[in-house]
């Protein structure tokens, strides 16, 4: 099905497929001087009320105004949209300024939706009322879609929006381009929901004006990915001048696509999901398993590894027997190593690399993993004591980025660890991770 660019006399198509039907044409009404007056209509009722979510950090009473308008266009929900822990944080990490990504490995949801336009359409009202030249030609939300049915899911949640004077508008292929253009002229859009070709090809014929977006949304990045559009979508990022906060959602949890990912988002990050499955909360962590013939191809392969890793931190989490090994190995590198006593001391020991580099030695049995939030690089040279404790290390690490690593080390007749890769077999592919051919056997043999 094809979509028709709204026009000023209609700008959420209302009369497509209603040919014949005359009306009226009224003097178009900036949606920017509309939604400072449905604004200031709400200031002296919600000003209290604003006054003590802010106290809370919770969201302003103008988006939950947003919602109400959402929801009263749809009757399926499940549940109400003000009562959503993934909106709640979305809000928070938005006023935050920091970017998102979404882990649930799904497209966006209306739930998810919903919160993001509300958001954006009260920070244009409040953008209004506090800046002295609030006004520009540059849409405020720029939603990037891979489909037409997308983009027609996203709009449809942005036409709830309409009495509040927002205009969004949706761009795709099947539609004639000098159409699309004039249209964007006249109507000056705050949302736009474009398919990348599309939009760079208006951007191109100078149609539109992105370099002021101050909020992008990447959805079903697999899909867009797989169909091709990955430097389309970095292309249109790059357009894009201004400060600007972005959010991700990754429809896949292959490991193929963590480049992607880490080339569009921020180095600090808030990880969301609707999901709390192992798979979502280790989505964007690249896990290698190293399987080595003998004790001694392991310390090599560790070795190798440890000089490969550029990050900044370095966790080595391992047996306490094994730190004497450790040391002296990392010695033999020319690295200062620290090892200090935990009764002593509550700093993690430490080796210190040149470079600015630092490697935290840490004791398998005693790590804590409520410390591993920013912990982006972990390596196992003893492998784990148990699957639950690979989870709870995965699942705790790199909180707040997208580039954690974790490193597993294991030779192939360690029988202490070998009941453990059925389990580990599972977790890797239900996380999109490479699983190396012996590790499979080895779970292949054990189930036998």
């Amino acid at each position: 099905m094809c979509f028709s660019l709204p026009t000023p006399e209609d700008p959420f198509n209302e009369k497509l497929g209603k040919v014949g039907i005359a009306k009226k044409k009224k003097k178009k009404v900036k949606s920017r001087d509309a939604l400072s007056v449905n604004k200031s209509s709400l200031k002296k009722s919600s000003r209290d009320g604003d006054e003590k979510t802010r106290k809370i950090h919770g969201p302003r009473k103008f988006v939950m105004l947003c919602l109400s308008d959402i929801e009263s266009s749809f009757h399926d929900l499940e549940k109400p949209l003000f009562t959503s822990i993934w909106g709640i944080e979305f809000w928070k990490s938005f006023h935050s300024g920091k970017d998102v990504v979404d882990t649930s490995g799904t497209s966006s949801s209306l739930e998810q939706i919903a919160w993001i336009v509300s958001t954006a359409t009260d920070a244009i009202s409040t953008r209004e009322k506090e800046e002295e030249n609030p006004l520009s030609n540059s849409p405020f939300l720029l939603y990037l879609v891979p489909s037409q049915s997308k983009a027609s899911q996203v709009r449809s949640v942005c036409k709830a929006l309409k009495r509040l004077g927002v205009h969004a508008v949706s761009l795709h292929e099947g539609a004639q381009l000098d159409h699309q253009i004039s249209g964007l002229k006249s109507l000056e859009p705050e949302f736009i929901v474009s398919t990348p070709e599309r939009l760079l090809e208006i951007i191109a014929l100078k149609g539109v004006n992105i370099s002021g977006v101050s909020l992008l949304v990447i959805d079903e990045l697999g899909s867009l990915c797989a169909s091709g559009y990955l430097d389309a979508v970095k292309s249109i990022k790059q357009a894009i001048s201004s400060e600007h906060r972005s959010i991700v959602f990754n429809d896949s949890f292959s490991a193929s696509y963590i480049p992607a990912v880490q080339s569009l988002l921020g180095r600090s990050i808030n990880r969301l999901s609707l999901s709390d499955s192992v798979a979502s909360q280790a989505s964007c962590i690249i896990q290698t398993v190293n399987v080595c013939a003998s004790e001694k191809k392991k310390l090599q392969k560790f070795s190798e590894v440890l000089d490969s890793t550029s990050s900044r931190g370095i966790h080595i989490v391992a047996k306490e027997e094994s730190f004497r090994k450790l040391t002296a190995l990392l010695k033999l590198k020319g690295l200062t190593v620290i090892i200090a006593n935990n009764s002593d001391s509550k700093t993690i020991p430490a080796v210190t690399k040149g470079g600015g580099q630092m490697a935290c030695l840490i004791d398998i049995e005693q790590f804590d993993s409520t410390e591993m939030k920013a912990f982006e690089t972990v390596l196992l040279p003893d492998f784990v004591p148990s699957f639950e404790t690979y989870i709870e290390i995965l699942t705790s690490m790199a909180r707040d980025s997208v580039g954690g690593v974790l490193h597993s080390f294991v030779t192939e007749k360690e029988g202490d660890v070998s009941c453990l890769a059925g389990s580990l077999v599972n977790v890797l592919e239900d996380c999109g991770q490479i699983v190396p051919d012996c590790w499979r056997n080895m779970s292949a043999s054990m189930s036998d």
